[in-house]
C-alpha cells in the first residue's frame, strides 16, 4: 500500500476544500469594504454567519497532514514562507475578534470592526495567494534544506498570482451572495461577478503563461500534460462564459456552483503540473514521507475526523439553508 500517495491525496483534499469553502467568506469579506449601508453590510456578515468559522478548520487538517506525512517538506516550506504564513494566521485572527466585536458595536464602531474584519480577509487572501505563487515560483534548497530568502514569496510572480487568488475569491464571495442575498445583496453579487469575472479570467490566464516562463517545471509538464491541461483550460473558460449569463438569472445557485468549478479546474491543474513532487520541482512525496507507522497515524486520524468535520458542515448549511433573512438569523 502506497501510504505517502493517500496522505499525499487526504492533504490534497483538505486544501481544495478550504480554498473552496474558506474562498468565498473571504470574498465576501473582501466585498464589505467599499459598502457604506450599513444594514447591507449586516445582511452580507449574516450570509456568512453560520458557518465561516468551520472552514478554516480544513487549514489546520493541510498543516496537520504536511507536518506528520512530509516533515522534510514542511521544515523547508515553513521557513521559506515564514512571513505570508504569519501575516495569513493574523488577519484570520483578527477577522475572528472582528467578527465577535461588530455585533457588540454601536456608533461608528460597527464600521470600524467592518473595515477591519474586511481588510483581513484580503490580507488573507492575498498571503495565500502568495504562497501559491512561491510554491510555483520554486524554493531554493540546498540538500534538504531552505536555503532562499524570507522575501523570495513578494518577488513579482508571487504578487500577481497573489491578486489573482483575491479576484478568484471575491468571485466565489459574489457567487455565495447571490445564492444567499435578498434584494440588494443580490444586486450587489450581481454587479460584482459581472465586473470581476472578467478580470478574474484575464488574471488567471496571464498568471499561467506567466507560470511557464517563471518556473522551466511548469513548461515541462504543459509539454507532458498538454491534452488534459488543453482541456482544464477550456472547461475554465467555458464554466466562465456560463457564469456570465447565468448572472441575474433564474437559478440563484448556479453562480456559485461555476464559480466552485472555475476553482475545482484550478486546483486539478495545479495538482497535475506539480505532482508527484510535495514541493515542488524540488522533492516529491516520497523522498519527503515519513514512517509509516505515522503514515497510518495520520491517515486513521484522517478516516476518523474528517467524516465527523463533512457531517458538522452538511449540517450547518443545511439548517441554514435558503435565504439569509434581511434581519439576520433569530
Amino acid at each position: 500500500m502506497d501510504l505517502p500517495l493517500f496522505s499525499a491525496a487526504f492533504a490534497a483534499l483538505a486544501v481544495a476544500l478550504y480554498v473552496m469553502l474558506d474562498g468565498f467568506d473571504l470574498g465576501v469579506g473582501a466585498l464589505l469594504l467599499r459598502e457604506p449601508d450599513e444594514s447591507l453590510r449586516d445582511q452580507i456578515i449574516n450570509s456568512i454567519m453560520p458557518m465561516w468559522d468551520g472552514n478554516e478548520t480544513w487549514l489546520v487538517m493541510t498543516g496537520v497532514a504536511l507536518l506528520a506525512a512530509f516533515p522534510l517538506a514542511y521544515a523547508i516550506l515553513m521557513p521559506a514562507f515564514y512571513l505570508p504564513i504569519i501575516v495569513m494566521v493574523l488577519s484570520l485572527g483578527l477577522r475572528g475578534v472582528s467578527f465577535d466585536f461588530r455585533s457588540q458595536a454601536v456608533g461608528q464602531w460597527p464600521r470600524f470592526w467592518d473595515i477591519t474584519f474586511s481588510l483581513g480577509s484580503i490580507v488573507a487572501a492575498s498571503m495565500q495567494g502568495l504562497i501559491l505563487g512561491g510554491l510555483l515560483q520554486g524554493v531554493t534548497i540546498t540538500g534538504h534544506e531552505f536555503s532562499g530568502s524570507v522575501f523570495d514569496a513578494f518577488r513579482p510572480f508571487p504578487i500577481f498570482t497573489a491578486v489573482s487568488v483575491l479576484a478568484g475569491y471575491i468571485v466565489l464571495g459574489s457567487g455565495w451572495l447571490h445564492l444567499k442575498g435578498t434584494a440588494a445583496v443580490r444586486a450587489l453579487a450581481e454587479r460584482s461577478l459581472r465586473r470581476v469575472t472578467p478580470v478574474f479570467v484575464v488574471l488567471a490566464t496571464v498568471t499561467c503563461i506567466a507560470a511557464a516562463f517563471v518556473q522551466p517545471g511548469i513548461k515541462a509538464a504543459w509539454a507532458g500534460h498538454t491534452v488534459p491541461l488543453v482541456m482544464i483550460a477550456l472547461l475554465f473558460y467555458a464554466a466562465s462564459a456560463i457564469l456570465m449569463t447565468a448572472i441575474g438569472g433564474k437559478s440563484d445557485i448556479l453562480p456559485l456552483l461555476l464559480a466552485l468549478l472555475q476553482f475545482a479546474l484550478g486546483i486539478v491543474g495545479t495538482v497535475l503540473v506539480i505532482f508527484p513532487d510535495v514541493v515542488p520541482f524540488r522533492l516529491t512525496i516520497w523522498d519527503a514521507s515519513s514512517s509509516a507507522v505515522s503514515q497510518i497515524c495520520l491517515l486513521t486520524g484522517a478516516i476518523v475526523v474528517t467524516p465527523m468535520i463533512l457531517t458538522y458542515s452538511a449540517f450547518a448549511y443545511r439548517v441554514f439553508r435558503g435565504k439569509t433573512p434581511e434581519k439576520g438569523w433569530e
